[in-house]
């Protein structure tokens, strides 16, 4: 529990205390910024967002037991009073993070963040207590959320640090405090943001900012961008990488198994998931396992063993279909390695695509360029959802506007044996296709 004096909380927000005479100096057990999971003791921490006011639930906080608020105005109940709540709750963190003298990992790129994460988590803990980022908190105040919950019975923490605007990755670095930066790559996610390939590649290392000395940095090495970094540990195919996956053999949908070459040693590495791309992430893994000194034999078994999340491209089998679930996010670069993994099958090739967000204005050239792709990959039939995604159809009969609609039409559409892909952006919501798929 990331514990505060009222004292401590004024130092790090810079706020004023209002209270009624006596309040004194209580210890506040930890701070939220979402009612539901408060507890009494706790204190909380009013966020403005673009569709909702935290300040509305200052009664709610206060009712459920809280000792003060954090807000940005005057409130009848005891509170300290700041200019920018979300500042000030990533004020308090930052203290909290300075509390531990203790590695910590964090990630970031344009693909394969919150895969990576697992992955290096996974290594990390056969040896150590593992703290690390739940789900995708990885924006403005998700990783404050995740640095007030490391503990003293951490030994690492291994975070996710995401970005879609310049400024972003800066303010977060500033509290997570890297010993370790990992970058995946620089691919178009978000591009409508930063302008360019380079634009996202300068708000990724915003990070190296905040790296605490006598940090490491491991980076992608086949990526022509992350490449340049200097004094980097870097992975991936090329030659003169630290860490080089050679002798590389895929099983289809089983997974894949290589040798990983790094610091003089050859790891036979076997992966049960599938695609090319799994390969960079563990070699990611690999390195941060050398450089903590986890021994090779738990990383290895650890890689063999590690299943992605929900939603993230692991394989589904029915009674009817094979089932390759990436329907949690989804991006140019993402989606072509997902149609290499799909084009690996056996059977019918079939791909559910939805829209992919945040492109800007080429976002239709993007989605038309997937389809292209696809119909290299020899995909025998290619379902779109949404307006975007409908320039990847090969027929336009299969294009659907919702996936309320494809829903429907579901069970003309398939075949037993088939094996489907599901992939689109969150907010396209094609979990619920995966879901119909299941119940087929």
């Amino acid at each position: 529990m990331a514990d505060f004096t009222i004292r401590e909380l004024l130092d790090a927000t810079g706020g004023t205390l209002y209270a009624p005479s006596g309040f004194g100096d209580p210890v506040v057990h930890g701070l939220t910024i979402d009612t539901r999971t408060l507890t009494p003791g706790m204190g909380y921490v009013a966020i403005r967002g673009g569709t909702f006011d935290g300040h509305r639930f200052i009664p709610d906080a206060m009712e459920k037991g809280a000792v003060l608020s954090i807000s940005d105005t005057e409130v009848p109940t005891p509170h300290i009073r700041v200019n920018d709540t979300v500042l000030a709750y990533q004020n308090a963190a930052k203290l909290h993070r300075e509390r531990f003298d203790i590695p910590v990992v964090c990630i970031t790129g344009s693909v394969g963040k919150t895969t990576t994460k697992q992955m290096v988590k996974a290594v990390l803990e056969t040896t150590f207590r593992t703290h690390a980022t739940v789900g995708n908190l990885n924006n403005q105040t998700g990783v404050p959320t995740t640095v007030l919950a490391i503990n003293e019975t951490h030994q690492v923490s291994v975070m996710e640090l995401g970005t879609n605007h310049f400024g972003e990755i800066d303010a977060i670095a500033r509290v997570a405090q890297p010993t370790i930066c990992l970058f995946t790559n620089i691919g178009e996610a978000h591009i409508e943001f930063f302008g360019s390939r380079e634009g996202i590649f300068r708000g990724k290392t915003e990070m190296l900012r905040h790296m605490r000395p006598g940090g490491t940095i491991v980076a992608n090495g086949d990526d022509e961008y992350l490449r340049t970094i200097p004094n980097a540990l870097t992975y991936g195919f090329s030659e003169g990488v630290t860490a080089r996956a050679v002798d590389l053999c895929e099983h289809g949908l089983d997974g894949l198994s290589f040798t990983a070459e790094l610091f003089g040693k050859r790891l036979p590495v076997r992966l049960s998931v599938a695609g090319k791309h799994m390969v960079l992430n563990a070699l990611a893994a690999l390195l941060v396992a050398h450089t903590l000194g986890v021994p090779d034999e738990n990383a290895l078994f650890a890689l063999e063993a590690f299943r992605p999340d929900e939603g993230r491209a692991g394989v589904v089998r029915t009674a009817r279909f094979t089932l390759i679930d990436g329907s949690y996010n989804c991006n140019p670069t993402s989606m072509e390695a997902a149609l290499d993994v799909l084009k690996t099958a056996g059977g019918r090739k079939v791909c559910i695509f939805g829209d992919m967000l945040e492109l800007g204005p080429d976002a239709p050239v993007f989605h038309a360029r997937i389809g292209a792709y696809a119909k290299r990959c020899g995909i025998d039939r290619m379902i779109t959802v949404g307006s975007l995604a409908k320039n990847a159809a090969f027929d336009p009969q299969d294009a659907y506007e919702t996936a309320d609609a494809l829903i429907e039409r579901l069970p003309a559409l398939l075949q037993d044996g088939d094996t489907v892909l599901v992939k689109a952006s969150y907010g396209m919501h094609l979990k619920a296709v995966v879901d119909a798929i299941k119940a087929l």
